[in-house]
């Protein structure tokens, strides 16, 4: 099945969604103490992610407008994901 995407930021959301399922049902497999290292490690990717997505849009203007970023975009907003979804699954199982 193909399917095409506007733009690499695109796929990685779409990505995101596809996989949440999958994702939250492995980190409700996990114990308590994996959850919140997995929630950690999630944490500190994104971080991470953002740190360089920030550092571009200060050196580019018109960063969003440009298809060269795309990629980290989207990188971005999946790790988003992930990071929303352990989040998620460790609320849940604290509450």
């Amino acid at each position: 099945m193909a399917v095409e995407f506007e733009s690499l930021q695109e796929a990685a959301q779409e990505l995101g969604e596809d996989i949440s399922t999958h994702d939250k049902a492995g980190l409700d497999a996990l114990s308590d103490g994996h959850l919140r290292e997995q929630h950690a490690a999630r944490e500190e990717l994104y971080d991470f992610i953002d740190g360089l997505w920030e550092k571009a849009k200060a050196d580019v203007p018109d960063l969003a407008e440009r298809d060269e970023y795309a990629g980290l975009a989207g990188l971005r907003d999946l790790a988003a994901a992930l990071r929303n979804n352990a989040s998620d699954s460790l609320e849940e199982r604290e509450n």
